[in-house]
């Protein structure tokens, strides 16, 4: 692979969030030593570096929930060439938007925070490129990494987790009465969950060509209850124009 003679400078920041997605890119090891041989990395704060004013890509993991966050996020826009939304946090609000909901099912009534509320990145800046998923996919921080050091633009996936699940020849969780939300979800997570059993939830926000309406029918005609997809889909799917 033959990378941009000079050295990309890149920025890590975390805004709210449990910086889960940061673990993962951690969590690519030796790979991450390769990448990091090809790029200048001049600001993050879980590894203690700070080092550079401008930056040409800033990779930004949490939502915006306050007026300070949204002010920081501000100023890395400014300051760099490209932003990266990284992770359900930053891409759609994250778990952080469920306290902006109501609570039906206890009887005890919850107080709104009402002083801060989760947004993502894109409400605020302009976004270049997005990672999805809580956490992000080792696989697509890679291929983000790679079109950056080749200077290529990042594209992500636009097709639905039933994609990814008719590849594995997975049986179908709606079929067996599982209120599953791949087929409005955005693919990319190789059917990590349906692949073991496990109902889609949609951690990565909504395919592109994401039908609500259509999928609530056919759990409707399969017998399977609608206010746990109605809540799955508000934890993780509010926000954003991704």
């Amino acid at each position: 692979m033959s990378v941009k003679k000079d050295k990309l400078k890149i920025g890590i920041f975390s805004l709210s969030s449990c910086e889960g997605c940061l673990v993962q890119m951690l969590n690519l090891e030796d790979y991450l030593l390769e990448i990091f041989e090809n790029l200048s990395l001049v600001e993050c704060r879980i590894l203690g570096v700070k080092n550079g004013d401008e930056i040409d890509v800033a990779i930004v993991e949490g939502a915006v929930m306050s007026d300070d966050e949204e002010k920081r996020l501000a100023k890395i826009r400014q300051k760099s060439k490209i932003l990266v939304a990284f992770g359900d946090c930053a891409c759609h609000g994250g778990k952080f938007i469920v306290k902006d909901f109501d609570v039906e099912e206890i009887d005890t009534k919850l107080p709104r925070t009402g002083k801060f509320r989760a947004y993502p990145l894109d409400k605020y800046v302009k976004v270049d490129y997005y990672v999805f998923g809580c956490p992000v996919d080792k696989g697509e921080v890679l291929d983000l990494f790679k079109d950056l050091l080749l200077g290529r633009i990042h594209v992500s996936k636009s097709y639905n987790v039933c994609a990814e699940c008719i590849l594995r020849e997975n049986a179908c969780l709606l079929d067996l009465g599982i209120p599953c939300l791949g087929p409005i979800t955005r693919g990319g997570c190789k059917a990590a969950c349906p692949s073991v059993g496990r109902e889609c939830i949609g951690c990565r926000g909504l395919a592109e060509d994401a039908n609500i309406e259509s999928l609530i029918s056919i759990m409707k005609e399969k017998g399977i209850e609608i206010p746990e997809y109605l809540y799955n889909l508000q934890k993780y799917a509010r926000g954003g124009s991704t």
